[in-house]
């Protein structure tokens, strides 16, 4: 089942598509199926899978356990990321890297450079496999009985769990208790949809990435690869550098910034009144200036106008003049769910 084929099988599901964004009509129900056409990802697969990924990544997945997933970054030799993701550990020899659709060809050919001298075999999968995801009060157990996989009940948040679907080999990752993103072959993914829609309600993409925003967990596009260093969009505070585990591409300036300077810019949750989507990267002004000094990572549309996620100037954010979009639309900020000024280095 190609892309087209699937958004014809949705379309029949009653969804109206925005790109390769499915829309459905909006539900009170506590469970919502999505669809995550705008998710992708990238296998590393083989015996030295681990080793290379250790000496290219600022997460630690040697001392990840098996079934297990952490936030991490792939950076250039300057210390911007080229490429963010979950990476999901099903054991030393495989590892799949999940991250926005968009992204998935850079981040492939960029770790590709480097692992021309290890047993690793490196796929992008956006053709190969679907996201669908569950969303709601206690998603991690309602998924477990849907699926009929009574395992699934008991993962708990950042698990990555390899099960059977139909005899297709499928991961569940329990991003949270109230959100879970199964990753599975396409051939099967019509028939997964159909199975979870017996006990979820469709619902569209907008409300998963809501929840990401909420939650303060940074995305990468094409747009913004290559901009970001990890501490500027709050990875460091989501257990997503490592500053023990030893040397990586564009670690020396990652630490450098840690232990011997000051972040300038860091990631805010803020909102703006409806309209246009701010595409990443967008610029951000102080108000009445034309300077630059931040950049929006993700923004989506709720019911308050629109929630985003943005890097910005901590100087800017302290001098209170305000500040907005290009286009004129004031930000207000908001509170994230975590210390945004936490030492992870204190842990």
């Amino acid at each position: 089942m190609d892309r087209q084929e699937w958004q014809d099988f949705l379309s029949g599901e009653g969804a109206k598509w925005e790109g390769d964004r499915a829309h459905f009509p909006d539900s009170e129900a506590d469970l919502h199926l999505i669809d995550l056409s705008p998710l992708g990802a990238v296998s590393v697969h083989g015996p030295d899978s681990q080793k290379f990924l250790q000496g290219q990544i600022t997460c630690d997945l040697v001392n990840l356990p098996d079934g297990h997933a952490t936030q991490g970054a792939h950076c250039n030799p300057k210390g911007r990321m080229i490429s963010a993701f979950h990476a999901l550990k099903g054991a030393q020899d495989d590892v799949v890297l999940s991250l926005p659709r968009d992204l998935a060809p850079i981040a492939l050919a960029a770790l590709a450079k480097y692992a021309v001298f290890f047993k690793a075999d490196l796929k992008e999968l956006n053709d190969s496999h679907h996201w669908l995801g569950l969303q709601g009060a206690d998603a991690v157990t309602r998924a477990a009985e849907l699926l009929s996989v009574p395992e699934l009940a008991h993962l708990e948040s950042g698990a990555a769990k390899h099960f059977s679907f139909e005899g297709a080999g499928a991961i569940a990752h329990v991003h949270n208790r109230e959100q879970v993103a199964i990753l599975v072959p396409v051939d099967a993914a019509a028939a997964l949809w159909k199975k979870l829609a017996t006990g979820a309600t469709p619902a569209s993409f907008c409300h998963w990435q809501l929840r990401q925003i909420t939650h303060g967990l940074p995305q990468l596009h094409a747009e913004t690869s290559g901009i970001f260093i990890p501490q500027m969009v709050n990875l460091h505070l989501l257990g997503g550098v490592s500053f023990k585990k030893g040397c990586y591409t564009g670690q020396e300036v990652v630490a450098r910034l840690q232990y011997l300077g000051q972040t300038k810019r860091r990631m805010y949750r803020a909102r703006c009144e409806a309209g246009d989507l701010p595409a990443p990267g967008l610029s951000i002004m102080e108000a009445g200036g034309s300077k630059n000094c931040g950049d929006v990572v993700i923004a989506e549309r709720s019911e308050h106008g629109i929630d985003l996620l943005a890097v910005l100037a901590n100087s800017s954010v302290a001098s209170g003049t305000g500040l907005q979009l290009e286009d004129g639309r004031t930000l207000e900020l908001l509170e994230l769910p975590y210390d945004a000024d936490a030492d992870p280095l204190t842990d």
